[in-house]
């Protein structure tokens, strides 16, 4: 029984039958393709070899034992590990609980050279050499730190306990990783003019972390305001450069330069007033940010209204379900043609609020001025979607959800489209505000570098 306990119990079988395996102690492995030298030479009778690869058989169960290895300094964390007849190894943790895990995800993951890539991190394994159906031949606890697997072609895969418990199918485990990566979101009303501080732009060429910070914000509560920017064509992309790059657009392939001109495409090139809408509506994927930098103040009016449209869209499910769902469901088309930096004949279709798999708000499109009169539905669902965008409208233009705010030379406001809804009040004299976009995935990407390079916590 001691020899038991402190070396390796294992039972090896085919089928369908249940394999236990025990806590093992072992600090290496040899003879018999890595089998300690008393379990090879039983074991044969058990597995076949034949031109080095294993080979199912049907032996009834069978307990093995070896020879004490060296002991282990810490504590084990792996107890058990038992290949099931359900398709699963179900590894017993020390500390309580079993998880699951499946063979064909096992050997699709195998972390050998051969089939993954330590440098990259990609698989090296297709798909098409994978039997879904694959079960090991054998399942063995390494020191209480790993479980190792032999496939039925000699093959052995080995998973480090940590490696496993990140990956636990548990639905407590699935939940956690879940809600460590769901955004942190704070959403706002007309108060957070208030609390709208703005950060030095040198500060944001200089240091890492006060760039962080900046675009954290603008993650998490949709805007964030910087000042002291040079009044000058270029700063956006400097900016943008910092993390990555500006996003193309059919303004131009930087920044675009946003004042009161004739024969214009864009009622944002006059002086007239935009109502409150997202940007880019038209595309399929529209960019993710907005960065206006105003260069030059209107002597006169030029206010811009910025709204929370998280906060908006959920005000209404409160309010008024039936409309929420008809704003979540409708199909709406934006279209936009003309000539700028190129010509354009742009038109997309979906609804002004989007949802994810959790049914949560994930992005805000709408531009009432953009949308065609063209609907795709019913005659009966025309007048409650009427109703629908009636309801939304009150909301997004009541005192308490709007910011009111206007712009200084010098200052550059940066706020997440997906989210923010704004506009533009009417304005007189030389308006200039350059604008330029950018996507989420690189600024994402950037705030997930800066995480795990300082050990930062979403």
């Amino acid at each position: 029984m001691a020899l038991l306990t402190r070396g390796v119990a294992r039972i090896i079988a085919s089928g369908q039958a249940t394999k236990l395996v025990s806590i093992t102690s072992m600090k290496s492995l040899s003879c018999g393709r890595g089998l300690p030298l008393t379990v090879s030479r039983m074991a044969s009778s058990a597995v076949g070899c034949s031109g080095g690869k294993a080979e199912m058989c049907q032996p009834s169960h069978r307990w093995f034992s070896t020879p004490a290895a060296e002991s282990v300094r810490t504590a084990p964390v792996i107890e058990k590990a038992r290949l099931d007849s359900g398709g699963v190894v179900e590894v017993e943790w020390s500390s309580g609980g079993v998880s699951s895990f499946p063979y064909v995800w096992l050997r699709d993951n195998c972390q050998c050279p051969d089939c993954h890539s330590a440098t990259t991190g990609f698989r090296c394994v297709m798909i098409k050499d994978i039997d879904p159906s694959i079960a090991p031949v054998m399942a063995e606890v390494v020191d209480g730190k790993s479980i190792q697997l032999e496939w039925p072609d000699g093959h052995r895969s080995e998973f480090d306990w940590q490696w496993l418990q990140d990956r636990s199918f548990t639905r407590e485990a699935r939940e956690q990783r879940r809600e460590a990566k769901r955004r942190k979101l704070h959403l706002w009303g007309s108060e957070q003019l208030q609390k709208l501080q703005p950060v030095d732009f040198e500060a944001l060429m200089t240091d890492e972390m006060a760039l962080y910070e900046f675009f954290n914000t603008i993650d998490t509560t949709g805007l964030a305001l910087t000042s002291n920017v040079p009044c000058e064509v270029g700063q956006q992309q400097r900016l943008a450069e910092r993390i990555a790059y500006l996003r193309p657009t059919h303004y131009g392939l930087h920044e675009s330069s946003v004042y009161s001109k004739p024969n214009t495409s864009n009622l944002a090139f006059t002086g007239q007033r935009l109502h409150c809408h997202t940007d880019m509506p038209q595309y399929s994927f529209p960019a993710g940010i907005l960065l206006l930098h105003c260069v030059k103040e209107a002597e006169e009016g030029g206010e811009n209204e910025l709204i929370d449209g998280y906060r908006a869209a959920y005000q209404l499910k409160e309010i008024d379900p039936e409309a929420f769902r008809t704003l979540t469901t409708t199909p709406v088309s934006f279209a936009m043609h003309g000539k700028d930096y190129i010509r354009y004949d742009l038109e997309k279709t979906r609804p002004i609020i989007s949802l994810n798999a959790e049914g949560e708000v994930e992005r805000i499109c709408y531009a009432n001025q953009l949308r065609s009169g063209l609907m795709d539905v019913p005659v009966e669902r025309v007048q409650p979607f009427y109703r629908a965008m009636r309801a939304w409208d009150d909301i997004l233009y009541h005192p308490d959800n709007c910011i009111l705010t206007k712009l200084n030379a010098g200052e550059m406001v940066v706020f997440d489209n997906w989210r923010l809804i704004h506009g533009r009040r009417g304005f007189q004299g030389g308006r200039h505000v350059q604008t330029a976009y950018m996507d989420w995935d690189e600024v994402r990407s950037f705030l997930g570098v800066v995480r795990r390079e300082r050990n930062l916590k979403n």
